[in-house]
């Protein structure tokens, strides 16, 4: 059967139309490329574009229904993302209570922010925006040397062309990596080894409408790092342990405990590949005290051990101070 992933496409005063318009011709091509390599493709993308109109946020094009992903485009004139946004926060905030993948590119990150779904997590925006960032919203953690950063439910990209990364990670959630390899061939963009990172990341199913469970998922996309069991997580849901467990895995097709390792798991990927901090630390910080565990953890998810992965996919490397390498042997 045919699935349908429709997009929305959040544009507001400023946003950058090179962004909204490559977005739509990016997914078109994914699918004239999935209709290509698949004789009978099992998924396409719609994409629609919504802005705010009065008093609500609506479809500016024929025929679109609510979205299973949104993206809030950069914005490259004037500074609407600093305004007081309310209407397009509560709009963004109720997809986001419904299952929706909230995503942004650049300034669009403000957005997020102003609608509360950045509390408690990582985020990135363009560097320059940094100061400004910091300043309006102190209690978000953000990262300007990462270019993705990438939870299941929220994803937020850095620098004006960043939106043609979000854009192939988003595809990548749904179809195969020859894929998004075709299609980086086919408009000349380098899809490379970060992007296969992604294709193995750990992608939640969120629109399962049990809305109990979805508030524990995001407490654990939130929380990762933090002991949580399952006696907290049935109470996080209201529900007794074994009625939790059973919806939980009805929901996600995960146990619980099973899911807060992946995120876990997925959240070290994300430090190895885009900062120098070391494995026993990186361990400590996704909620592991025992690194052997970890590392056990790591290689089962990942086929690679945490030394391996990084070594692969980092995208940078760093001298750790105070430690020489080696020259080669000549």
């Amino acid at each position: 059967m045919l699935q349908t992933v429709n997009v929305a496409i959040l544009v507001v005063p400023g946003t950058a139309l090179s962004a909204v318009y490559g977005l739509i011709d990016l997914f078109q091509s994914a699918n004239r490329i999935l209709g290509e390599l698949q004789s009978t493709p099992d998924i396409t993308f719609s994409v629609s574009r919504w802005q705010l109109d009065e008093e609500q946020v609506i479809s500016i094009d024929p025929g679109a229904v609510p979205p299973a992903l949104v993206i809030v485009p950069p914005i490259l004139d004037g500074q609407a993302y600093l305004d007081p946004q309310p209407i397009i926060g509560a709009q963004l905030a109720t997809w986001h209570r419904q299952g929706v993948v909230i995503s942004s590119a650049c300034a669009g990150a403000f957005f997020l922010a102003q609608a509360g779904l950045l509390e408690g997590r990582r985020a990135t925006t363009h560097w320059q925006l940094e100061s400004a960032f910091r300043c309006a919203y102190p209690t978000i953690e953000l990262d300007t040397d990462a270019l993705l950063i990438t939870d299941p439910d929220l994803v937020t990209a850095g620098g004006v062309m960043s939106w043609m990364d979000l854009g192939l990670h988003l595809i990548g959630r749904y179809v195969p990596p020859t894929v998004v390899q075709a299609l980086g061939r086919f408009l000349l963009v380098d899809t490379g080894v970060r992007q296969q990172s992604y294709y193995r990341s750990f992608i939640p199913v969120l629109d399962h409408n049990d809305r109990a469970i979805l508030h524990v998922q995001h407490h654990i996309h939130r929380a990762y790092d933090q002991p949580l069991n399952i006696t907290q997580m049935a109470a996080m849901a209201a529900l007794t342990e074994r009625t939790f467990i059973r919806r939980f895995i009805k929901a996600t097709q995960l146990r619980p405990a099973e899911y807060l390792q992946q995120q876990r798991v997925h959240k070290a990927r994300e430090k190895l590949e885009n900062t120098a901090t070391t494995i026993e630390r990186i361990a400590w910080q996704v909620g592991y005290e025992d690194i052997s565990a970890f590392r056990r953890m790591f290689q089962k998810k990942t086929g690679l051990t945490p030394s391996q992965y990084r070594e692969r996919f980092a995208r940078y490397r760093k001298e750790v101070p105070g430690k020489k390498h080696k020259s080669p042997d000549r």
